[in-house]
């Protein structure tokens, strides 16, 4: 009885048991379904949502392949722009041909202007710069078509041509002694000697002397006396017809008076009219030639002769043996006697003009050394101007080289060395000065501000060296002894090569003037026959932007 009873208990939690199974599996079946169909819900929204979002991203894919198209136009664009700039701004002051060759510059990189999307923009912002803007209005758009309707791109380069560096002079004369001191009572800014004179040697005067570029020999002064011909050839010596030193004289623009350019004692003949004159009885001849501004800047062999339009004048002109006080087309100016050589015209072109000067050449005699000023002056007046306080003061200064005849009555003197401007902070200017300080004791570089700086210093031969220096030693001449010099000066016949580093913050540290000058110390007066040259390292031509 007790086991059926079990039996029919058991039966009972067996069939209650498997209804509660039965009911869990109904329940789980039908959660499986609403995964199913949640799954099924889910994988439609993800392949709805990939569908929306697809097309932009698959339009912002390929515009960022346009982007990366533009960019490669872009560069090529600016390319071609700086090669323009660069190629056109060497034709400057000539403004019309610089334009040309920057417009072919540009096509020959593949933009023309002569196309209907290229346009091509040259102007001049300033005298040494121009500006090469090129736009392409039609830039090839694919997919960026959803976005935009069209692209333009533009791109300029300013292209600047560092002029060389003006030496010796920031007034309208050069190279005058002690003579600006004389100067009448209407003169625009306050006189100042120079302290030294312009200078040529005579064709057979030794190297040593001072001269590197217009004598023919050197080693030809042994103790025996000086040689010619003789010794060995000067490889500096600038032979044939090329002037073997230049000025530059500029004419300002917007003038409206003439220029008249003056020479003061140009030849040699043992009695000029100098208080410091260094020449002796034998005479010889110095040429004298204007050459007016052309269209080819780095090219000067091709500048014509200026037309001087003064009655009397030639050009070129050979100055001869005569007394200076006689020499043609003579005009008293500052209380001396000048020759007027030549009248640029007020309406010839603005720009500058290149003076050269050369001796006679093959004259065995010729072993002095030819001293003379020179003077540029509106309507030939001979007032005096600085180009630092006086924009349509014409100026004369050196160019390449400046060869010199240093002297004063005075223990120290200083001379205008070059002017140097802002745009060439952060880089290094080396100064050159040939068989410099000859029984002086010490050469000192100032700074614009009046100041000695510091530099580093050697010789061409490496005879003698130094760095971080405010002074070079140039005395005792007793020691350093050359084969055929006569001379035994520590720099006699050398080139004196100096090295100064420019300040990052140039146009800060000098607001004012940018000429540096060279200070001489000797023990009694100075008197230093020499030439000197300034250039700033560095590539003339490059890009300001």
């Amino acid at each position: 009885m007790m086991s059926g009873l079990l039996t029919d208990g058991t039966r009972r939690r067996s069939e209650r048991s498997g209804g509660r199974r039965s009911e869990r599996s109904r329940s789980e079946r039908s959660r499986g379904e609403r995964s199913r169909r949640s799954e099924r819900g889910e994988r439609g929204y993800v392949l709805a949502f990939t569908a929306i979002i697809l097309v932009p991203l698959l339009a912002i894919s390929a515009m960022a392949t346009d982007i990366g198209a533009w960019y490669d136009e872009a560069t090529e664009i600016q390319k071609a722009a700086d090669a323009a700039a660069l190629a056109g701004v060497v034709w400057l002051p000539d403004f019309s041909k610089a334009r040309s060759v920057a417009l072919e510059t540009a096509k020959a990189n593949g933009y023309d202007d002569a196309a209907g999307n290229i346009e091509i923009v040259v102007t001049q912002p300033s005298r040494t710069e121009l500006k090469v803007s090129i736009e392409n209005d039609d830039v090839a758009i694919f997919f960026a078509s959803f976005f935009i309707d069209s692209m333009v791109i533009t791109r300029e380069a300013i292209g600047n041509y560092v002029l060389p560096v003006p030496l010796g002079s920031p007034k309208n004369y050069f190279g005058t002694g002690n003579l600006a001191l004389s100067a009448p009572a209407g003169s625009k800014t306050a006189t100042e000697n120079e302290n030294m004179w312009a200078a040529i040697n005579g064709y057979c005067s030794p190297r040593e002397q001072g001269d590197p570029f217009a004598v023919r020999y050197q080693e030809n002064w042994p103790s025996s006396g000086q040689v010619c011909p003789g010794g060995v050839s000067n490889q500096q010596y600038v032979g044939a017809s090329k002037p073997q030193y230049e000025y530059s004289v500029y004419a300002p623009p917007g003038r409206t008076r003439p220029i008249v350019v003056h020479l003061y004692s140009p030849g040699v003949s043992g009695n000029e009219e100098r208080a410091n004159t260094i020449s002796n009885s034998v005479t010889w001849t110095t040429s004298f030639t204007l050459r007016s501004p052309d269209s080819t800047p780095f090219d000067d062999s091709d500048n014509p002769a200026t037309t001087c339009a003064g009655v009397g004048e030639t050009n070129p002109r050979p100055y001869g043996n005569f007394n200076s006080t006689a020499v043609p087309n003579a005009q008293t100016l500052w209380g001396k006697t000048w020759s007027r050589f030549c009248t640029i015209p007020a309406t010839a072109p603005s720009g500058t003009y290149l003076l050269g000067v050369r001796n006679q050449e093959t004259t065995s005699n010729s072993a002095n050394i030819n001293a003379y000023g020179i003077l540029a002056s509106y309507d030939g007046t001979g007032q005096q101007c600085d180009a630092r306080t006086d924009a349509m003061c014409p100026t004369v200064n050196g160019r390449t080289w400046m060869s010199v005849y240093a002297t004063s009555n005075t223990t120290q003197a200083s001379l205008f060395l070059s002017e140097v401007g802002a745009e060439h902070a952060g880089k290094t200017m080396e100064i050159t000065l040939f068989d410099p300080g000859e029984g002086g004791d010490t050469i000192e570089i100032l700074d614009p501000a009046g100041n000695p700086v510091r530099l580093d210093y050697y010789t061409t031969d490496w005879a003698f060296s130094g760095t971080n220096q405010t002074s070079i030693n140039v005395s005792d001449c007793d020691n350093f002894p050359q084969v055929g010099r006569y001379s035994k000066c520590r720099f006699n016949d050398r080139f004196l090569v100096i090295q100064i580093d420019l300040p990052a913050d140039y146009a800060t540290k000098y607001p004012g003037s940018k000429w540096w000058k060279v200070r001489y110390k000797f023990g009694s007066t100075v008197t230093d026959r020499t030439t000197w040259t300034v250039r700033i390292i560095g590539d003339p031509v490059h890009l300001s932007n």
